[in-house]
């Protein structure tokens, strides 16, 4: 039996349980199309009105989720900040904070040119923080990349996605996901060419398998 301990519908659902692990994705602001927005805006309206369950709603926020990065990946690339000098080093290096301060382990993390992908987990009981946590993790950023890019204004999209993985098996296969998205993307030939990707032991994919 999985424990919830909350769930928000928001712009999009949230549905936090315990000991499990998050698969979250945070892009930056201004990388999806308006008419994108609408129209998933319009999809989750008809979901709460048909009163939808919590089960229902994250499956259409997985749905959401492959589309939003379709278009994240296809962008023309105006807005690449977070692989611009200095910029992604501190996307990682504020992960310490979430480890050492908040108790998140990030089994694995990638940085591409608009967006993050993240796997963690809580092991210190505080899984129902994490919208929270992510939240000051990106204000962190945020501050320290403007100031490294010298502008100001909205970096990250207000929301991201989220959704918790309910077995081990689901865990391997969002790692090798994730490891595999600059791969997939044409960046580079193995994700460990990647230079903004990391990967807990146990989790890092053969040479050759992410990108399969």
């Amino acid at each position: 039996m999985v424990e919830t301990l909350s769930y928000t519908r928001g712009n999009l659902p949230h549905w936090l349980v315990a000991d499990h692990a998050y698969f979250v994705t945070i892009r930056l602001s201004g990388t999806i199309p308006k008419s994108v927005l609408t129209e998933l805006q319009a999809e989750r309206d008809a979901l709460a009105k048909a009163n939808a369950n919590e089960e229902a709603s994250t499956e259409l926020a997985r749905r959401q989720f492959v589309r939003v990065e379709r278009c994240l990946h296809a962008v023309d690339n105006s807005r690449d900040w977070l692989t611009r000098p200095g910029v992604p080093e501190i996307v990682l290096a504020n992960l310490d904070w979430l480890e050492k301060q908040r108790g998140w382990q990030v089994y694995t993390a990638t940085v591409l040119a608009n967006h993050v992908h993240l796997l963690l987990r809580n092991n210190e009981g505080h899984s129902a923080e994490l919208l929270a946590d992510l939240g000051q993790y990106k204000n962190y950023v945020a501050r320290q990349a403007n100031g490294v890019l010298g502008r100001t204004g909205a970096f990250w999209a207000r929301e991201g996605f989220d959704h918790w993985c309910r077995d081990e098996a689901k865990v391997i296969g969002v790692a090798r996901y994730i490891c595999a998205n600059p791969v997939k993307t044409g960046l580079v030939k193995e994700w460990t060419d990647w230079p903004w990707t990391r990967c807990v032991e146990w989790l890092r994919p053969a040479p050759g398998a992410a990108g399969s």
